[in-house]
């Protein structure tokens, strides 16, 4: 577990953060088109409403499937969005996971280079009780 799993992680996260604020501006770019896009149906239902014309219904027709092809790829970018913040919060999570897993470890080996030291004493000890002739019971 070294630094180079810590800092692969938190640039993943920071990709991820940085696709899901890309996602972010373009499903919002979208989202203005749609909404001016209805302003213009909205324009020329009134101008139906005025003149009953058959082309213009069918052109505010045209302008509502065009907002809603509009508004599906507005959707998918926000998925993509909410995808990205996942992923860059599990990556950034991992990150943080890995570094406590590299503090552990480097803890562990701080306690792996003392103890052969406490056990050569606690062997030496060991072996001076065991060769004493009397042994202590516990019903004394």
């Amino acid at each position: 577990m070294g630094t180079r799993n810590v800092v692969a992680a938190v640039c993943v996260s920071l990709l991820s953060l940085g696709g899901a604020g890309y996602c972010y501006t373009r499903s919002t770019a979208l989202q203005t088109e749609a909404r001016w896009l209805m302003e213009r149906g909205n324009a020329q239902a009134i101008e139906y409403a005025q003149r009953l014309d058959n082309t213009v219904a069918d052109a505010q027709l045209k302008t509502f499937a065009s907002r809603r092809t509009v508004m599906e790829r507005a959707h998918q970018w926000q998925r993509g969005q909410m995808l990205g913040v996942m992923a860059g919060v599990l990556a950034a999570l991992a990150a943080y996971m890995l570094y406590l897993l590299r503090r552990l470890d480097s803890q562990l080996d701080d306690v792996a280079a003392e103890a052969p030291d406490e056990e050569d004493s606690g062997r030496a000890h060991a072996s001076s009780k065991a060769a004493s002739p009397l042994v202590p019971s516990p019903h004394r």
